[in-house]
């Protein structure tokens, strides 16, 4: 979209209106060449496959605003994101989706003119996640007229958000629809989610209708109802009913974005660690999904002098990694002007406080920079989130574990029948399998897991919500989207984005619109921005928030 516009103002400017006519002709031309020659095989797996990438990408594994927001990473050196600078100018992520989206457009153009009503239902639903992506972070956007570039529409007029999510949920309903009249066979080897199964997309199409119902859920006075129809539907219920493809390996387009083709494990892998809000959250649950994602620090603290210098080597799901540990010495001068840092003592994992900024360096007592890019203190993220391919690596779209969260919810506000405590522990395991762990059976003995069967609706949705969130790690972009409407687990004031630096900092509400967008589509983009009750800021409330 961002080049279609500057492309085609550049032929205005240049040749006068009779070009802009010659443009739509060639735009329909290589529209009817594509028409021609696809095939829908080949469109499937490659609607599956980029708009997974597309969808997984914003969530914090290539880049960090939102995983940083959502304290599932805090940056090491370039810390802007740690306290929301990234949201200060204009986003173009619009873009990245808008490019995707056109893509599934043409694939639903395709299929509807040979009447492959499987294959339909299968793009609708993905057109349906990146519009609800794209409005979930912007907010109004041009939903109906984005796109048709070839129809002559350049300028496009942004919708609003209250109309644009009964569409998508509608979208959604009818893509169920057309799977279940469908009798076109589902190519088992380019359906890269499912092969060939559409019982399984149509539980898809479904879940996903659930999830942006639960988002409208407290603005449009029908959702509790249609929650409680879509819950007796079809819904994922395992961990092969996910969403989700894994990442190649060998060339970087389809490997995992955090992966050793990308960043190098002593290079800028480092610039990217753990928050101690999942470090400390992770502990403080025995989970061992901390073991999954974080490494060991690689010199902790010790407040034993004849430990000192003692080395071991944590073998750890696999991978092996060296520990030093050092004593407190405050006889030691160094040691002494980081004392007062030291957070984590006596533990093999400790996190970034949430809003490191000026200090991040000196994190946890760190007094030695061979490279500024090193924090000795503070855990790096596991080997395995360096591997360029793993099976427990995956873009993920949506999985039975948020579900089955998304479920308790609805169950905990009465929109839906159904014992909550069953439907959390179940997203609880399934989050946990999702990562090849089993649940321990002690678990929810724990009083940081036990759900509060007779506790207040608050007590119970705290719980669910941080299981939540655990569960959507490197899942940003709908983490984010959550929290928004939930605020559990309130992660607002911790650390230093309560007492750092020039005080708190204020949780942004929303990506700025495109510059391009002020520029080449003044006239619309003016009339979407003066719907905001802040203007086109970071802290303008969108319907959905309003």
């Amino acid at each position: 979209m961002k080049n279609q516009i500057i492309f085609s103002l550049l032929i205005l400017f240049l040749f006068s209106s009779c070009s802009k006519q010659m443009l739509r002709e060639d735009e329909i031309l290589r529209k009817r060449d594509v028409l021609e020659s696809a095939e829908p095989n080949l469109l499937l797996s490659s609607v599956i496959q980029k708009s997974s990438y597309t969808y997984y990408g914003l969530s914090g594994v290539s880049t960090t605003s939102l995983a940083a927001t959502m304290q599932y990473m805090q940056g090491n050196r370039s810390a802007g994101d740690n306290i929301y600078q990234g949201f200060e100018k204009p986003k173009g992520e619009l873009y990245a989706l808008t490019a995707q989206i056109k893509l599934v457009q043409a694939a639903i153009d395709i299929v509807h003119e040979k009447k492959l009503k499987n294959y339909e239902g299968i793009f609708t639903i993905f057109k349906s996640l990146l519009w609800s992506v794209a409005t979930d972070i912007y907010g109004d956007v041009y939903y109906t007229e984005g796109l048709h570039g070839q129809d002559g529409i350049l300028f496009p007029k942004f919708d609003e958000q209250k109309s644009i999510y009964p569409a998508l949920i509608q979208d959604l309903k009818n893509a169920a629809q057309l799977l279940a009249e469908g009798v076109d066979p589902i190519d088992k080897s380019y359906d890269l989610y499912y092969a060939g199964d559409k019982t399984k997309w149509i539980k898809l199409a479904n879940s996903l209708r659930l999830r942006l119902l639960m988002r409208v859920s407290s603005k449009i006075s029908t959702a509790p109802a249609d929650i409680a129809a879509v819950a007796a539907l079809p819904l994922m219920t395992d961990t092969p009913d996910n969403a989700s493809i894994n990442y190649q390996g060998g060339d970087r387009t389809y490997s995992w974005p955090m992966g050793a083709l990308y960043m190098g494990y002593t290079d800028n892998f480092l610039l990217n660690r753990p928050s101690k809000t999942l470090v400390d959250s992770l502990k403080a649950l025995n989970d061992e999904r901390l073991k999954v994602w974080v490494a060991p620090i690689e010199k902790p603290w010790t407040n034993v002098k004849a430990d000192n210098g003692k080395k071991e080597v944590i073998s750890q799901k696999g991978y092996n990694y060296d520990v030093t540990w050092e004593y407190m010495d405050k006889s030691n001068a160094q040691i002494n002007n980081v004392y007062k840092l030291i957070q984590d003592s006596l533990t093999y994992h400790a996190g970034y406080p949430a809003g490191s900024f000026i200090d991040v360096l000196a994190a946890n007592g760190s007094y030695v920079f061979p490279d500024t890019k090193w924090n000795y203190k503070i855990s790096i993220f596991s080997k395995l989130l360096n591997e360029n391919a793993n099976p427990l690596l995956k873009a993920c779209v949506l999985q039975a574990d948020e579900v089955y969260f998304l479920l308790a919810e609805a169950a905990v506000k009465g929109y839906i029948t159904g014992n909550a405590e069953d439907m959390y522990k179940k997203g609880v395991e399934m989050s946990l399998k999702r990562w090849g762990e089993p649940l321990p059976s002690t678990y929810f003995n724990n009083a940081k897991a036990k759900f509060p069967a007779t506790g207040t609706n608050a007590q119970k949705l705290a719980k669910i919500g941080l299981q939540k969130w655990l569960g959507l790690f490197m899942m940003s972009a709908e983490s984010y989207a959550d929290y928004r409407r939930t605020r559990v687990p309130f992660i607002e004031k911790n650390a230093y984005l309560t007492t750092g630096g020039t005080g708190g900092y204020q949780f942004p509400l929303r990506f700025r619109y495109p510059e391009t967008e002020m520029a080449n589509n003044a006239i619309n983009y003016q009339a979407a921005v003066a719907k905001l009750d802040k203007g086109d800021t970071e802290f303008s409330k969108m319907w959905l928030l309003q």
